[in-house]
């Protein structure tokens, strides 16, 4: 208050009394808040994760979240909301309102996301289930495809942006080598990668900010782009030596990938992404390029070789992927299918 009457005094003791009200409707009491809405829910989780996650992420999460609140009822009540609910109106954006399976399925992982939330802080009962959704079947599996390359496309991709970026390329097979996001492939230091015990490994524990920046205001963050993602990973021998090659000369605080610019030595993710919409259109190719293609490759090649989903999940830095988890189940889906040709022609 500008002064100290008795006025003021009152008028401060009615303030903080409203104030002490709204916080005891939020209170982790045990009991369940019957009164909080969806929309509340929302804005409340929103608050909560702009304080967690970086601000490229919080900024994905404001598009869901106009999503999230155009397709679902915001004056429902959190205690009432029901997996029959939620699955309804997830499926009705898919068959009614036109959305398609990929992204629908990044909206879902939001709803689990709020919902967990929720019980945390005892505005449901119980943790909303396993929700049981009738997916679009009708070309499916080529939306999972188009999510990663396969070996053919691989070399091919990376010998067309060869020849335009030599740099860019070998980001690119880093990438594909350790399923890195390409913000902490550019902001990786010489001295995160080190040998120990004879195998070569890499800390990642920072990522590159730069979502809506200029180049010149590009930074490299103190921590990665979740808690989840920072870990340390084994590197194979072909990712040692494209560190060998780019880290040779430098000093240990100095950028692994860099270009020498009046603007910085940042490598920019957007310049990367254009050159491979040149490239795509330059081999014909259906699915649509993006450096991100490159980490899920990472993911569908661990996959072939049987590795658990756990541990791919692990080595790429996040607790739970829904587009993760379905490249890992076409791809053991389609190695079980060649296997089962293999065993159907044994013979004597």
């Amino acid at each position: 208050m500008d002064k100290e009457t008795n006025t003021t005094r009152k008028l401060a003791q009615q303030t903080l009394n409203k104030r002490i009200e709204e916080k005891l409707h939020y209170l982790e009491d045990g009991q369940i808040k019957e009164g909080v809405t969806f929309g509340e829910l929302i804005e409340e989780f929103d608050n909560y994760y702009q304080q967690t996650v970086k601000s490229s992420t919080f900024a994905q999460w404001k598009k869901f979240k106009a999503c999230i609140l155009k397709n679902f009822a915001s004056d429902i009540l959190v205690s009432k909301i029901t997996n029959k609910y939620l699955t309804n109106t997830i499926e009705a954006m898919i068959y009614q309102r036109g959305y398609n399976n990929a992204y629908v399925g990044q909206i879902k992982s939001k709803i689990n996301q709020l919902m967990r939330y929720a019980y945390r802080h005892d505005y449901i009962a119980a943790p909303i289930g396993q929700l049981e959704i009738n997916w679009k079947r009708d070309n499916s599996a080529k939306s999972i495809e188009d999510k990663y390359l396969d070996d053919d496309e691989v070399k091919q991709v990376l010998e067309a942006v060869r020849a335009i970026n030599l740099v860019y390329a070998d980001v690119l097979m880093w990438q594909y080598l350790t399923g890195m996001r390409i913000g902490e492939v550019l902001a990786l230091q010489v001295k995160k990668v080190f040998q120990e015990a004879g195998k070569w490994f890499v800390k990642i524990d920072c990522t590159l900010e730069y979502f809506n920046k200029r180049k010149s205001e590009f930074t490299i963050s103190s921590t990665p782009k979740t808690q989840s993602s920072n870990r340390t990973i084994l590197l194979p021998d072909k990712a040692v030596k494209i560190y060998r090659l780019y880290s040779l000369g430098k000093q240990p605080d100095q950028l692994l990938f860099s270009v020498e610019t009046k603007n910085g030595t940042f490598l920019h993710p957007l310049s990367i992404d254009n050159r491979l919409k040149i490239v795509q259109k330059m081999l014909e190719l259906d699915k649509p390029l993006s450096t991100h293609i490159f980490r899920h490759t990472h993911a569908s090649k661990l996959a072939e070789l049987g590795v658990p989903i756990e541990l791919i999940s692990k080595r790429l830095g996040h607790k739970d992927s829904t587009i993760t988890r379905q490249i890992y189940l076409h791809v053991t889906k389609k190695a079980a299918e060649r296997y089962s040709g293999l065993i159907n022609s044994l013979d004597v």
